[in-house]
């Protein structure tokens, strides 16, 4: 605009040919977001057209794994009212479904694969069941914003790892990791996070979720890393689902003290001890697990059970021997009196979240046949399992176990 043309109104102004370019409104540049959720929803979508509209499948196959974890997230968007929401202008195939709500655990586990082969099948499949509720869909196995914290936490860890590989000989230590679990399910056992600067011989820390066992410790010898201790030593470390390794002690020490700033730490398990038995004041008893064997004369339970060990888990928030009082009058308990077998008092654990794990892990042993009653009336027991005491046991201890090492 000309300086020297005098200015009377704002007529004046507006007619002024260099005005124009001035009083133009400039484009407002728009600030794209990044959202990693819709950008792997996006993903999963392409995926699925190049696939000819089949769906990313939960495979074990290790050349499959970016389509391993597309289902798992498929899963999990479909199971989250607030993703579902967010991404359902996104969904092009239709691949969230018509429903927009949030599944109750139950349903979660329902709709999961139920053909395990065995205990360890369940406990390493990234289940519902073993969830952290308060966690997003953006899992933080993929989030990038620790990356130069944990760059920071690798700089000191050895450049030749030891890689697990699965034991010939387990069975010689299974007993030992079953009577560990059975311990810390029944508080024989505690867990106390691991800040101590060395690993002692023949105990059991937690890593991850883990167990594992310190089976024997090599000699001590200088190393070359960047580490401040000058001294380390391979240590054979042995793990409960039967894979061992030998890593470096200093490296071990590290991954089990974790980080401050996160406050990860590993745990060291305590030594059994009767006191442990006793509850602190902030512990909650919040049910108990029950094991019962059917004492009915119904013939077609009794033929059940000359062929097949059949029991019930349930739970119940009072007394056990409250809660079958009147077992003769109720279906769940086959219109007949029951004895209890086994009875787990379950401590700051959420008692149905443990149950329904726990019919997870024994979905291959239920029993699945209708019962005509003495009064006529057709059962259909989904509680009752054809599975020994042992086995029974063993899957109720280690779920506990492993929910408390979680």
């Amino acid at each position: 605009m000309d300086k020297n043309r005098p200015i009377h109104s704002l007529d004046d102004i507006f007619n002024d040919p260099d005005a124009q370019e001035l009083l133009v409104k400039k484009p407002v540049k728009v600030k794209s977001t990044y959202n990693p959720d819709v950008e792997s929803f996006k993903e999963i979508t392409k995926w699925v057209k190049k696939h000819d509209g089949r769906e990313p499948e939960k495979t074990h196959d290790i050349s499959r794994m970016t389509e391993r974890h597309m289902a798992s997230q498929l899963k999990g968007y479909r199971s989250h009212k607030d993703m579902i929401d967010l991404l359902k202008p996104y969904d092009e195939l239709g691949l969230l479904g018509t429903e927009s709500k949030e599944l109750s655990l139950k349903d979660k586990v329902k709709q999961e694969k139920q053909d395990f082969n065995s205990l360890n099948d369940i406990l390493g499949d990234d289940s519902a069941l073993f969830d952290n509720d308060q966690q997003t869909i953006n899992s933080k196995l993929f989030d990038t914003k620790k990356l130069n914290e944990t760059k920071k936490e690798q700089e000191n860890k050895p450049k030749n790892k030891s890689k697990r590989k699965h034991m010939t000989n387990f069975a010689k230590y299974e007993p030992l990791f079953k009577k560990v679990q059975a311990e810390l399910a029944s508080g024989a056992r505690n867990l106390v996070d691991f800040k101590s600067n060395q690993i002692e011989l023949h105990k059991f820390y937690v890593l991850n979720g883990q167990l594992l066992y310190i089976e024997a410790i090599g000699s001590e010898f200088e190393n070359n890393t960047r580490s401040s201790a000058d001294v380390d030593a391979r240590v054979h470390v042995i793990y409960e689902n039967g894979t061992e390794n030998t890593p470096l002690r200093n490296g071990l020490i590290a991954s089990l003290y974790g980080s401050k700033k996160r406050h990860s730490y590993g745990k060291i398990v305590t030594e059994p001890e009767r006191a442990n038995l006793e509850l602190s004041s902030d512990d909650q008893v919040t049910g108990y697990i029950y094991v019962l064997k059917s004492e009915s004369n119904n013939p077609e339970v009794k033929k059940v059970q000359e062929e097949h060990p059949l029991y019930k888990v349930g739970y119940t928030n009072g007394s056990v021997q409250r809660r079958i009082a009147n077992a003769e009058n109720e279906a769940t308990y086959l219109y007949g009196p029951v004895k209890i077998c086994e009875e787990f008092q379950v401590v700051n654990i959420n008692s149905e979240a443990l149950e329904t794990a726990i019919h997870h892990a024994l979905s291959n042993y239920q029993l699945d046949v209708d019962i005509r009653a003495t009064n006529g009336k057709i059962i259909h027991p989904r509680e009752w399992f054809i599975a020994d005491l042992e086995t029974i046991n063993d899957v109720v201890n280690r779920i506990i176990a492993k929910l408390k090492m979680s």
